[in-house]
């Protein structure tokens, strides 16, 4: 999906986003997961440099400000980045840049940590390969990197046969079918993200899914309706029972999206 629209979309969703993640079950699983991992990721270890591609309204940025000396992030969207400065503006360690994640502005090896939580990469329909380059080009050798995509194969397909028939008919091949507020979103098999990784030096240590089970309630329930609704607690209980089996082979295929973990080599 070319930039500009993704820019576009987001600075629509600017004033609500962060109603949405907070209200909507889906979001709210999603970042208990992230809470989760990057507890994993970052508990008691001091970064030099970190850098957060694709940090938008800086909802992961400003909770990295605590383990890095110096906290950089990058976002197309110049009306999220008006936030994220907003946000994190107490912190002295940290900065934002408006940059394309497929041209990162960085030397060679400088980050010891990289983030690109919030689809990022599957956003980037046409260049997510070229970007997955940029944050190997700009990691250090046994830098820490994780990042979330669009998973092909998730429950939700039962309720949209067209997608599970596109599914199907590519077989093994990630497709650009799904859709959200106006954004299309490349989706990964996990045959794909492994191949991924190893061709731009990377090795996987961590492989999660979240709203697994979540995902057997349709959309309009998790995505659209709030927490409050019988359906959305619903959705928040088996999100908890997700986390819960989130990194558990066969479980972890099946996420409506993924989080991978990897080392740089």
């Amino acid at each position: 999906m070319p930039n500009h629209e993704v820019a576009l979309a987001y600075k629509r969703l600017t004033e609500d986003y962060d109603r949405i993640i907070e209200r909507q079950p889906f979001f709210i699983n999603a970042y208990r997961l992230y809470d989760k991992l990057l507890h994993q990721i970052l508990d008691g270890k001091r970064y030099k440099k970190i850098l957060d591609v694709g940090c938008g309204n800086a909802a992961q940025t400003v909770r990295l400000a605590r383990y890095g000396e110096e906290v950089v992030g990058v976002d197309i969207a110049e009306d999220l980045l008006s936030v994220a400065r907003e946000r994190c503006r107490n912190f002295s360690n940290v900065r934002f840049m408006k940059e394309d994640a497929r041209k990162l502005p960085f030397p060679d090896q400088t980050f010891d940590c990289v983030l690109s939580y919030g689809d990022v990469l599957s956003h980037i329909t046409d260049g997510y390969d070229q970007a997955l380059s940029e944050i190997g080009r700009v990691s250090k050798t046994g830098a820490v990197i994780s990042f979330e995509v669009d998973n092909k194969w998730n429950a939700g397909l039962l309720y949209k046969p067209r997608e599970l028939w596109d599914a199907i008919r590519m077989r093994g091949r990630g497709h650009d079918t799904r859709e959200w507020e106006g954004m299309r979103f490349k989706t990964f098999t996990h045959r794909e993200l492994v191949g991924l990784l190893k061709r731009h030096g990377f090795k996987i240590t961590g492989y999660h899914g979240h709203n697994i089970l979540a995902s057997l309630i349709p959309d309009r329930y998790v995505l659209e309706q709030d927490r409050r609704t019988f359906l959305g607690r619903l959705a928040l209980w088996l999100g908890t029972v997700d986390r819960g089996i989130s990194g558990t082979f066969p479980f972890n295929r099946f996420g409506f999206n993924i989080i991978v973990i990897a080392r740089k080599r």
